[in-house]
């Protein structure tokens, strides 16, 4: 890794950013060759202040950018440069592209089909459900989910992947050893063992708030497409989708109740444009480099016709018989509380706890937490 120490000594320069960092090694041709620079010649290039230039050619910390490659090694982790063959080549296209990242895991060719899953932190039922069966329809036909970590939707892609035994890369908005949100905890350290974090800053980096559009630049800078699976017009997830259209990625929306507000950001971009998602077929036909791709000939018959999960043709079983129950109109996908079910049907409570109970046995519906009921799908 030494020959990587420029790389990350050169970005830790106060005042290299992004476009220094570029211009520079265009300049003189890597990194390594900056810090053997003169002066001068530094001074030479836009943007490279005196004080700068005594910076570079001054530079004698190494021991401290070799512990922090160190502590890299500690972690399990590595640090790509845009010279590795494993640097992701879609990330290499993007305006600003990242000098290098950090990643605990492993990159893979077949992670260039990838498509990022976005959306707000406070999702519905209805979109953590909608999301996590998008993202496992999407694994089951081998393409990587791509996503940030965060708490509602974020989550709900990763998991969808991983339940699917799916690949799936979440980017940070922090340092590779610090788990944020904390009670993604399980979830970081199974990504690793079936994708990769990833990162652009250094170990302990906080997750502040300004982090967070840098780390979106990459969520799609990594995927072929977005899709927007609830969201407001103003909000991160708003970020990415400007990002995406920079890179010439393609944006999807979800779409939702239109007395959600958390479908106002769908259902505007689509409005715009986007292309509206009702199933993993609609995301798939929008990607030609994905076109072949699509569960095996043989696991056909097991696969949703929507976007959920892909289900053992063990499992594939007629349509069930619906009793005439009338709790049943009362529920749907959203979430209904037992006092409304009381509300709503006139009867006992422990009428309606009953027939609860019995429509959950046979398989109709589920019980949330908080007394809360949907139908099963």
């Amino acid at each position: 890794m030494t020959d990587k120490l420029p790389w990350l000594a050169l970005r830790r320069i106060p005042g290299v950013g992004l476009v220094l960092f570029h211009r520079l090694v265009q300049a003189f041709g890597s990194p390594g060759k900056v810090f053997q620079a003169a002066r001068e010649d530094l001074r030479s290039i836009k943007g490279v202040s005196p004080a700068m230039a005594q910076a570079i050619a001054a530079f004698r910390e190494w021991g401290q950018v070799e512990a922090e490659i160190s502590g890299l090694r500690a972690l399990g982790a590595e640090m790509l440069t845009w010279e590795d063959p494993a640097f992701p080549p879609r990330l290499k296209e993007i305006p600003l592209a990242p000098p290098f990242i950090f990643v605990q895991g492993t990159l893979e060719e077949g992670d260039a089909l990838a498509v990022a899953m976005v959306g707000t932190r406070t999702p519905s039922y209805y979109g953590l459900k909608t999301c996590r069966r998008l993202a496992g329809a999407l694994a089951f036909r081998g393409l990587t989910v791509v996503s940030g970590l965060a708490r509602g939707i974020d989550t709900a892609a990763h998991q969808g992947a991983l339940e699917n035994s799916g690949r799936t890369l979440a980017v940070l908005g922090c340092g590779l050893d610090v788990v944020y949100p904390p009670e993604n905890r399980e979830l970081y350290q199974r990504i690793p063992e079936h994708g990769a974090l990833i990162s652009e800053f250094p170990l302990g980096a906080p997750p502040e708030a300004r982090n967070f559009p840098v780390r979106n630049r990459l969520i799609s800078g990594l995927s072929l497409a977005v899709v927007v699976v609830e969201a407001g017009v103003r909000s991160g997830t708003s970020i990415t989708v400007s990002f995406a259209l920079e890179q010439g990625r393609e944006v999807m929306a979800v779409p939702g109740a239109i007395d959600s507000p958390t479908s106002v950001g769908p259902h505007r971009l689509i409005q715009e444009g986007a292309k509206l998602v009702m199933g993993v077929e609609d995301i798939l036909q929008e990607l030609p480099e994905v076109a072949a791709v699509r569960a095996p000939a043989a696991e056909a018959a097991a696969a949703p016709l929507f976007a959920g999960a892909p289900i053992p043709a063990a499992a594939v079983r007629p349509a069930r018989f619906m009793p005439d129950d009338p709790l049943l109109p009362l529920l749907g996908s959203e979430p209904v509380q037992l006092e409304e079910l009381v509300q709503s049907s006139r009867l006992p409570a422990a009428e309606v706890m009953s027939r609860l109970t019995m429509l959950e046995l046979q398989g109709l519906i589920r019980e949330l937490p908080g007394k809360c009921y949907v139908l099963e799908n």
